[in-house]
């Protein structure tokens, strides 16, 4: 039976001198239906509440005995308020994410010795729930606490009722108490009651809420796509459903509803989007949850590339100024995917900062007395240099692991130390090039002297992959980049094919749904190398958020394209039935694009990783460490789904 106690307590200081609500809410909260475990939400209580009667109801988050009083947090769950619209339907992201924060749900109780109440909450665990009713009291000054939303009172309780009693916690859950992944993911319930996750929750809440209304107001129709659907080869391994009424036959779940999109912009839908749900059977990554992320996926009828492009950051402009203080700058600036490889050594790179990668090959191949230099332009290499800004001084170590690292991606690295008193260069390239070519070499990459240069020779645009990761890793150690700005950039005119250096053969590069740029002529005339698509990511602070397309959706252009690829006309037909037989039947052109929700969510939350903003994500290893999946099933379940467990054989 629930343990309750009415004796009456007197107030724990004076009602007069209280501070004004230092926090008035500028958006009426939500309204709290009474019941017979609370009438308030233990967040909203103010000055002007002094000498109400209220119950409420919540977990006690912390407690404190102070000479025989015994004062107790009550934190509210976050409640509909933490996301709430302003009242002119405009999201107000500020007001609602600040009533959702911890401190803002958060208000102190006090209790007199002596009384049953007393008794009740001081054997009370913390985290344990209870309903307590009392007296709204104004706080001594002294004791004001401006840190909580509510530190201008405090509630002089005359009842508990204890709800449910808490164990022993596995790990603390104060706000910023430390607790390793593994007891997190296990504990997940508990960890969400911290604060800060939940918090991230609502605020990715408001995200959704945003991208939709902007999306609809926009011409967007949001339709549910399936999520029982056929296996077809789309760059990842498949999650495979047995189908129980047809034994041998299996469901896929989709990687994306890529397939069922585009049947959309046939059927005569003209723009279509869908907060869409993804798996995958790949290995997670700091930026790659694996099993199954959300995508915001979009496709619209009778459009180009710079339709896309302009609907994105209408739709990342709306998001962006309502849950950020950010700057973002628009329109995006757009890269060659080829550009962005030799400038940045990379396809996603972060553009708050320059520290570019210069390409010498005019300026020192074939003409120092330097090997690797000299017979590059007769490989069709490229010399390419980087600047590293106060490298001068770095041990030997650091230049070896360059090395290194160029050498592992077949490429050849060195390096020259410019020493900042003008004195005796050193490294390898010190003693093979002659003061005029470094003074050249210097110059080309923008170094001066306390700095160093980093050189690598190989085939473009992969000479300059080991000079991205140095400039990468220099922008965060130097501070190069500007937090408080998202720099998004288009990624274009990717490569149609790449060589599989296997099999020798050509595979698709991205996307294979994407139309060549020059259409059919293109893959009939031209090296498949040489065939540029209408492919594009969309990228921002060296994170890729998307990638979209222009789609081929001419019948004759997808066979040629994918008998490049390998696939013979039957092997086409029998893997994407639906588009093979939909394209005969008027097809519009159409193109789409599906930024990753949890990824544009965790740089928009600067996280370093998206556990931190998924409710119930897996480990690192792709198990679920709260539910203890994966499993085994029983005999019975596997003789259902006509299966049988053939256990790997022992290495």
């Amino acid at each position: 039976m629930p343990e309750t106690e009415t004796s009456a307590t007197g107030p724990t200081g004076p009602t007069a001198d209280v501070p004004e609500d230092p926090d008035p809410p500028t958006t009426p909260p939500v309204p709290l239906p009474p019941n017979r475990y609370r009438d308030r939400r233990c967040g909203s209580l103010r000055a002007r509440d002094i000498g109400s009667e209220v119950r409420l109801a919540g977990w006690v988050a912390a407690k404190r005995d102070h000479g025989g009083l015994l004062f107790i947090d009550l934190r509210d769950p976050v409640g509909p308020d933490a996301y709430l619209p302003a009242a002119d339907g405009s999201p107000d992201g500020a007001t609602g994410l600040q009533r959702g924060h911890h401190n803002a749900r958060i208000v102190q109780l006090v209790c007199h010795p002596g009384s049953e109440a007393f008794e009740v909450l001081s054997r009370l665990r913390p985290e344990s729930v209870m309903s307590v009713a009392g007296r709204v009291v104004g706080r001594p000054p002294e004791t004001v606490n401006p840190k909580l939303a509510t530190g201008a009172v405090e509630v002089d309780v005359s009842s508990v009722e204890v709800l449910s009693s808490a164990d022993v916690l596995p790990f603390p859950v104060e706000r910023d108490s430390d607790a390793g992944e593994e007891a997190r993911l296990t504990y997940r319930y508990l960890d969400l009651r911290r604060g800060p996750l939940v918090e991230r929750l609502a605020k990715r809440a408001l995200l959704t809420q945003v991208a939709r209304r902007h999306l609809a107001s926009r011409g967007f129709l949001e339709v549910q796509t399936p999520v029982l659907t056929a296996s077809s080869p789309e760059g990842a391994r498949d999650y495979l459903v047995p189908s129980r009424l047809y034994p041998g036959e299996f469901y896929a779940l989709p990687q994306a509803p890529q397939q069922f999109k585009q049947l959309l912009m046939v059927s005569g839908i003209e723009r279509y989007f869908q907060i869409a749900p993804c798996f995958r059977d790949e290995a997670s990554r700091a930026d790659r949850s694996p099993g199954e992320f959300y995508q915001i996926d979009l496709e619209m009828a009778f459009a180009t590339q710079d339709d896309v492009f302009r609907e994105v950051e209408l739709l990342f402009s709306e998001v962006v100024s309502n849950l950020t203080h950010k700057h973002a700058p628009a329109p995006y600036p757009r890269l060659r995917y080829a550009d962005a490889l030799a400038r940045y050594g990379t396809d996603k790179p972060d553009i708050r900062f320059g520290l570019e990668v210069a390409d010498v090959t005019a300026k020192l191949g074939g003409r120092t007395e330097l090997p690797m230099f000299t017979e590059a332009p007769a490989k069709g290499h490229a010399v390419r240099a980087l600047s590293a800004p106060g490298a001068a001084g770095r041990p030997r170590s650091w230049f070896d692991a360059f090395s290194e690292s160029a050498r592992a991606l077949g490429i050849a690295g060195s390096w020259l130390q410019l020493p900042p008193d003008g004195s005796e260069k050193k490294g390898p390239l010190s003693r093979k090039l002659t003061e005029e070519e470094i003074a050249t070499l210097a110059s080309a990459a923008g170094a001066s002297p306390g700095d160093a240069v980093l050189t690598c020779v190989g085939p473009p645009p992969s000479a300059s992959v080991p000079l991205g990761q140095v400039r990468s890793a220099l922008g965060l150690e130097l501070g190069l980049a500007d937090p408080e700005m998202l720099a998004f950039c288009w990624i274009v005119d990717f490569p149609m094919f790449e060589k599989n250096p296997e099999t020798g053969g050509w595979d698709f590069s991205h996307n294979p749904f994407s139309m060549p740029q020059g259409g059919l002529q293109a893959l009939l005339d031209k090296d498949p190398g040489d065939v540029v698509a209408y492919q594009y990511d969309v990228v921002c602070n060296g994170l890729e958020l998307s990638s979209g397309a222009v789609r081929n959706h001419l019948p004759e252009v997808m066979e040629r394209a994918f008998a490049i690829a390998g696939y013979s006309r039957e092997r086409v037909a029998r893997s994407f039935p639906a588009l093979w037989n939909a394209f005969r039947y008027g097809p519009p052109p159409h193109a789409g694009i599906a930024p990753g929700l949890d990824r544009l969510f965790m740089l928009l939350e600067d996280q370093p990783n998206l556990r931190e903003v998924i409710a119930f994500p897996l480990a690192q290893n792709a198990r679920d460490l709260l539910m203890g999946a994966p499993a085994p099933v029983t005999p019975e379940q596997l003789a259902e789904l006509h299966l049988q467990v053939v256990p790997p054989k022992k290495v």
